[in-house]
């Protein structure tokens, strides 16, 4: 039995859910398909998948295969690509995910430098919340992520911090603030504040950096995007704390002011996580090399 092509026939039905689709994915007759899963059931001795409601569904003993045979059809084609970026210095493939700030602020900058040190590598981004690249790390849909929010404590990948990112109190020009060199705590929680969404990385660093204070803070609008907050405190709707990187433009145009906070310089840490026990691609390594050579004098 060539159980990678059993397994490749296995995961696509699973996926596909129906014969005609994986039929279509995989450029296989019907009897190919069922000898295949055949095969693999008398091989495991359980039935894989059922067949309800015109769908094809995993059995608790398929879905444990499933979850197997994706990992193991992606270190092979991992494998692949290895060997054929030893036979063509320079080239090869990787895959990189952002959690949004960083996608938007900071990765177009390091992917530039990089594009011009290694040409002939491809990469590919995924831009996504914090959990769902490190979800997608962990199943090996990425090679690599680049996060901002804190990463389960539970997971098995390795993280390392490789920058501080100061956050920043921004107000219009119009906001009586504007015209302050600093201001106190105190004075600062009477503000209308304008937020981004909860559990995003900014809201839970200040959490983290100033505890309870967080709790008293005045919330006058919450929205789901730093552009929308830059947008919102411009147009005096409130104040907002905000990472330093996304404001250079609005200060240098001067539709956005920043304040100190007296006695206060919170930060957030910006990550990359990456699989402990998996075989880090060519263009993995020269990645995180890069990255390691921008920030050297930083955190990594």
């Amino acid at each position: 039995m060539d159980l990678m092509h059993h397994l490749k026939t296995f995961v696509c039905l699973a996926e596909k859910g129906t014969m005609a689709e994986a039929m279509y994915g995989l450029l296989y007759a019907q009897p190919t398909i069922s000898s295949h899963i055949a095969n693999l059931e008398s091989y495991y001795k359980c039935s894989l998948l059922v067949y309800r409601y015109k769908q094809y569904v995993l059995t608790e003993e398929g879905q444990a295969l499933y979850d197997y045979a994706r990992k193991i059809l992606t270190m092979a084609l991992e494998a692949e690509t290895a060997i054929a970026e030893f036979k063509e210095a320079g080239r090869g493939t990787f895959s990189l995910g952002a959690s949004t700030n960083i996608g938007i602020y900071l990765l177009p900058e390091v992917l530039g430098s990089f594009r011009s040190l290694y040409p002939g590598l491809r990469v590919t981004v995924t831009v996504a919340r914090t959990h769902e690249i490190q979800k997608k790390v962990e199943d090996y849909k990425l090679n690599l992520g680049i996060v901002e929010a804190d990463v389960s404590a539970d997971c098995s990948l390795k993280v390392d911090v490789f920058k501080r990112e100061p956050l920043v109190l921004i107000v219009s020009p119009t906001h009586p603030l504007a015209q302050r060199g600093q201001v106190s705590v105190e004075e600062l929680i009477q503000q209308p504040f304008v937020v981004g969404e909860s559990g995003s990385g900014t809201r839970r660093a200040l959490e983290r950096q100033i505890g309870g204070i967080m709790n008293t803070i005045n919330i006058s609008l919450e929205l789901g995007s730093t552009e929308g907050v830059k947008k919102a405190v411009e147009n005096s709707l409130g104040v907002s704390i905000i990472v330093a990187s996304a404001i250079s433009r609005e200060l240098a145009a001067g539709t956005l002011v920043a304040v100190a906070i007296e006695g206060f310089a919170p930060y957030k840490e910006y990550k990359l996580i990456y699989p402990q026990d998996k075989y880090l691609t060519a263009g993995t390594r020269k990645f995180l090399a890069h990255m390691r050579s921008l920030y050297s004098a930083s955190i990594i």
